[in-house]
C-alpha cells in the first residue's frame, strides 16, 4: 500500500510540473503575441511581464528569424539582452546559505549546505584513511556567502579545504593532513575566494636589480560556477607596505593568463615583485582584478532515430548543437557533432579544454549509461567546434538515445579582490 500511495505521489508531481512547464510555456507565447497588439500601451506592458517572468523563459523566445513585425523584434532583442543580463548576474554572484537549526551534526550541515547551493561539499577524510567523526556545529547561517559559510565549518572541527579532489566539489580533510584553513587572510569576490598560500624571497648578491619576491595566491571557486578560463592583467596588480609605499610589479605590461582544468577546483596565480628593501616587513594591502570566464546553465541535448540521423539541430538560448551523422567505421559507431555559440568571446580558443569535458554518452532502452569510447576533434572556429565521438553499440544505434550537455553561454566577468598583511619572508 504504501508504495503504491509513493508510485501515485511522484505520478501526480510529475503531472504537476509538466501542467506548469506548459502554462509558462502558454503564457510565453500569448505575451509574443501581445508585442504586436495595436495599442502602445498593450505592447509596453506585454514586454515589462515578459522581463518579469525572468531568464527560464529564455529558451521559449521565437528566433530573431521569426515572422514578427519589425518592432515585436526590436522588443524582443531588447528583453533578451536584459534577461541575459540577469542570467549572467546570478552565474556570477556568490550563492548563498540560510540555516538556523542551533545545534546540527556536520553531516547534516553539509548536505544542506550542498542541497542549497548546488555546490557539492564533501567529507574527504576517509580517502587518507583519516577518522570521520561527525561533530555537532553551531549552526547560525542567515544569507550567508558560501566561502564564509565553509569557514565557519572550519573554524568548529579540525578540518580543512583540500583543493585538488578528482571532481567538481568542495573537499574537506583533516587538519593534520594538509589543504587549506583561510586564516583571516583570504578574500571573497562573487563565487571566487583568494587566498594567499606562499611567499618566496630571492636576494641576488652579484646582481643590480637586487633580488625578487612571488607571492602565490590559490584561487578557489565555488563548484558551480566553475570557470573555464582567468586572466589576471598586471597593471590592475597595485600593492603597498605598511608606510604606504608602493611595491613594483617586475612587468607592468602584459597579463598572466591561467589555464583551468576540466575537473579543476582551484588554480595557482603567481604575481612577481621586485625585492623590497630590507626594512620592509609586509605586503600592507595587495589589489587586483580577476577576469573570468564562468559558464552559464548547463542544458541536456537529446537525439533519437539515430541511424536515420542527418543534420539534425536543435537550440536552447544560445547554443546550436547539430547531429550530423551517425555511422560505422569497423566496429565502431561515429557520431558527428557540431556546437556552435552565438557569443562565446575567448572560450573557444584552441588552448582551452573545458568543452571536451562535457557530458556525452548513449542513453540504452534501459535508462543505463553508456560512456564514449573517445573523441576527436574535426574543425574548430571562434564560435563553433566540430567533433566526432565514437561509441560501441553493437549492429545498430537506433534502440539508443545521444545525449549530449553543455553551457549553453559562457559569461565574461571582473571579479575585485584585495589581500592585507601578508608577512614577507
Amino acid at each position: 500500500m504504501v508504495g503504491t500511495l509513493l508510485m501515485l505521489g511522484c505520478l501526480l508531481v510529475g503531472q504537476q510540473e509538466a501542467s506548469v512547464a506548459d502554462d509558462l510555456s502558454g503564457q510565453v507565447r500569448r505575451l509574443v503575441g501581445q508585442l504586436d497588439a495595436p495599442r502602445l500601451a498593450q505592447r509596453d506592458a506585454a514586454e515589462a511581464q515578459l522581463i518579469d517572468l525572468g531568464p527560464s523563459i529564455l529558451p521559449l523566445l521565437p528566433s530573431s528569424k521569426a515572422s514578427l513585425s519589425a518592432e515585436a523584434r526590436q522588443r524582443l532583442g531588447r528583453l533578451r539582452r536584459k534577461l541575459e543580463q540577469r542570467l549572467a548576474a546570478a552565474a556570477v554572484e556568490a550563492s548563498h546559505v540560510t540555516l538556523n537549526s542551533g545545534r546540527m551534526k556536520l553531516s547534516k550541515v553539509l548536505e544542506a549546505i550542498s542541497r542549497q547551493t548546488g555546490n557539492r561539499v564533501i567529507d574527504y577524510r576517509r580517502r587518507f584513511g583519516q577518522e570521520q567523526s561527525d561533530p555537532e556545529l553551531t549552526v547560525d547561517f542567515d544569507k550567508t556567502p558560501f566561502w564564509k559559510a565553509i569557514e565557519r565549518i572550519l573554524e568548529q572541527t579540525d578540518m580543512n579545504v583540500y583543493p585538488y579532489g578528482p571532481d567538481r566539489a568542495v573537499y574537506l580533510v583533516g587538519r593534520h593532513h594538509g589543504g587549506m584553513r583561510f586564516g583571516g587572510k583570504a578574500d571573497q569576490a562573487g563565487p571566487f575566494l583568494f587566498l594567499p598560500s606562499e611567499m618566496i624571497a630571492q636576494r641576488r648578491l652579484n646582481v643590480a636589480d637586487g633580488g625578487s619576491l612571488q607571492l602565490t595566491m590559490l584561487i578557489l571557486w565555488e563548484p558551480r560556477a566553475a570557470p573555464v578560463g582567468l586572466t589576471q592583467k598586471l597593471k590592475e596588480i597595485e600593492a603597498v607596505d605598511e608606510a604606504g609605499n608602493p611595491l613594483e610589479v617586475v612587468v607592468r605590461l602584459g597579463e598572466l593568463e591561467v589555464p583551468v582544468g576540466p575537473s579543476a577546483n582551484s588554480v595557482r596565480l603567481s604575481i612577481p615583485f621586485a625585492l623590497p628593501p630590507r626594512d620592509v616587513r609586509k605586503i600592507a594591502r595587495l589589489s587586483g582584478t580577476l577576469d573570468a570566464l564562468v559558464p552559464g546553465p548547463v542544458k541536456t541535448f537529446r537525439f533519437d532515430r539515430l541511424a536515420r540521423a542527418r543534420e539534425v539541430k536543435q537550440r536552447m538560448a544560445g547554443v546550436t548543437v547539430t547531429l550530423g551523422q551517425v555511422r560505422k567505421l569497423d566496429e565502431i559507431w561515429e557520431v558527428g557533432l557540431r556546437v556552435r555559440f552565438d557569443q562565446p568571446g575567448d572560450a573557444l580558443a584552441s588552448h582551452r579544454g573545458w568543452i571536451f569535458a562535457n557530458e556525452t554518452y548513449m542513453e540504452g532502452p534501459d535508462g543505463k549509461r553508456l560512456n564514449n569510447e573517445g573523441y576527436e576533434t574535426k574543425m574548430q572556429t571562434e564560435n563553433e567546434i566540430g567533433l566526432a565521438y565514437f561509441f560501441d553499440l553493437g549492429q545498430s544505434p537506433d534502440k539508443y538515445t545521444f545525449v549530449y550537455k553543455t553551457p549553453v553561454r559562457i559569461f565574461t566577468a571582473r571579479f575585485k579582490y584585495e589581500l592585507k598583511d601578508l608577512e614577507l619572508p
